[in-house]
């Protein structure tokens, strides 16, 4: 059995168990009393919002992309490559930025899991590529080297000014978190990501197309679930501007419709 094929199989064997695992750390998150009782009230409400969202969008997603990948489309294993970045960038928050509770051994096992998965389905989309028209591969590249640049240069101006004074950012008095963990993972993975698979899409780099349809994928799903967890924060009784409800649910549309103007064909070739 080739390398490929057994990394195939595993990413998509992986599908379930871990939507499974996602939907029990959300529902764990919503139903024990005691999973967020030592957190700031701003990162509870947070928290109980990405629950939701995860419970009813992201674990499903993951779930349905896993069962329509065996069937060997391409533009499904990329839709489910993108749920997988997501299952491990959040994962990473809960691991690391939530007080250890009863769920700790959960969110360790979803974390590893989704990350294996990530890992296996990154070797089996290396051993494809796809050929993307000039004009749309362009688009989706300046488009994913602006949100790259554009929430960067967000993180920088609460951080930077702060680092040079010494002193948290105020966003970190509201939570009470050491540091911010949506920001590390962001400076250190998420924004370079955008900006790389930006550029290799803009230059129509052999690698390019498929790493960018991944990072655009990945983005439908985390620009939707900030929106999400805001409006279920509003809905909630809490403060949340409905202007950046409605900003994160354009970016999610714009990112799925630059995704789907790549025309990822189902049937992938082999590089």
């Amino acid at each position: 059995m080739s390398r490929e094929s057994t990394s195939a199989g595993f990413a998509y064997a992986a599908a379930i168990p871990v939507a499974v695992s996602l939907a029990l750390v959300s529902l764990g998150g919503l139903l024990l009393p005691d999973a967020y009782a030592r957190e700031q009230p701003a990162w509870t409400a947070q928290a109980v919002g990405q629950d939701w969202f995860d419970l009813v969008v992201a674990a499903p997603w993951i779930a349905w992309c896993g069962l329509r990948a065996r069937s060997g489309s391409g533009r499904w294993r990329i839709l489910l490559a993108g749920g997988y970045a997501y299952a491990v960038y959040e994962m990473l928050i809960y691991a690391f930025a939530v007080h250890f509770n009863a769920l700790f051994l959960l969110y360790c096992a979803t974390l590893g899991l989704a990350g294996y998965a990530l890992a296996a389905i990154a070797i089996d989309l290396s051993a494809h590529t796809i050929t993307v028209e000039r004009r749309r591969a362009r688009q989706a590249g300046a488009f994913l080297v602006l949100v790259g640049v554009a929430f960067g240069a967000m993180w920088l101006a609460e951080d930077l000014p702060a680092a040079l004074r010494g002193e948290p950012a105020a966003s970190l008095a509201e939570t009470g978190l050491l540091t911010n963990p949506v920001h590390v993972i962001d400076y250190a993975f998420v924004l370079p990501a955008h900006v790389i698979a930006g550029v290799l899409l803009w230059r129509q780099r052999r690698a390019g197309a498929l790493f960018g349809a991944v990072v655009l994928a990945f983005g439908v799903l985390m620009a939707a679930s900030i929106g999400g967890m805001m409006l279920v924060i509003r809905l909630s009784g809490d403060p949340a501007p409905v202007a950046v409800i409605a900003a994160m649910f354009a970016v999610a549309a714009a990112t799925a419709t630059l995704l789907v103007r790549l025309r990822v064909p189902s049937d992938m070739l082999r590089a």
